[in-house]
């Protein structure tokens, strides 16, 4: 019998349960993490306190005695879609808290860009409307608002992804740096028709 872990890192907690080939759920363990509201309504995560819950997840299935380990074949990860993650290409620490899918701190961003006039061929190209519930738009705002971000960015040392990119990175110790169309999709930042990055604004 081979089996996979599979992994929900959602705006709550972290989910981690283990399946068999059959698609049977063996073990399912969770843990909650915090949420961060400022002030002014803005909703962000620590990105390590993510990372640390599961690795701790990970370890309570590992440790079962009846887990055995070496028949693990898979990792799967299903994610908080429009969450924005900024972290260092050659330390993997994170430069910020995340940019929670539902803070609206990008409103502003979305507003200037929209007097510029190119809302229309971003929804021709993305499929979606200007909002600061996507991504790009918070990635601008990390951009613009976060120092170590910056900083980051002019040396060449800068990686943007939603969640699952940032958990990949990590687990994979910086070697890889990847997502997937569904993710993808919903930055803002990808044809539709060709399936390539692109930026408009």
């Amino acid at each position: 019998m081979k089996y996979l872990l599979g992994i929900d890192q959602s705006t709550q907690g972290t989910k981690v349960v283990l399946v068999d080939q059959d698609g049977q759920i063996l073990r399912k363990v969770t843990r909650n993490h915090r949420q961060i509201i400022s002030k002014q309504g803005w909703v962000s995560h620590d990105l390590r306190e993510i990372y640390q819950n599961i690795l701790f997840l990970v370890r309570k299935i590992l440790d079962d005695p009846k887990v055995d380990s070496a028949k693990i074949v898979g990792l799967g990860i299903t994610n908080q879609r429009e969450t924005a993650t900024a972290w260092s290409k050659s330390t993997c620490k994170p430069l910020s808290e995340s940019v929670v899918w539902q803070c609206s701190r990008a409103k502003d961003i979305c507003e200037r860009i929209e007097k510029t006039g190119v809302e229309q061929a971003i929804y021709e190209k993305t499929g979606m409307p200007l909002s600061p519930y996507f991504t790009a738009a918070k990635f601008t705002w990390l951009l613009e608002n976060i120092p170590e971000v910056q900083d980051a960015a002019q040396k060449n040392d800068l990686c943007l992804g939603t969640v699952d990119s940032w958990l990949i990175y990590q687990l994979t110790e910086g070697q890889s740096f990847k997502t997937e169309p569904s993710n993808a999709s919903r930055t803002q930042l990808m044809d539709l028709k060709s399936g390539d990055w692109t930026m408009i604004y």
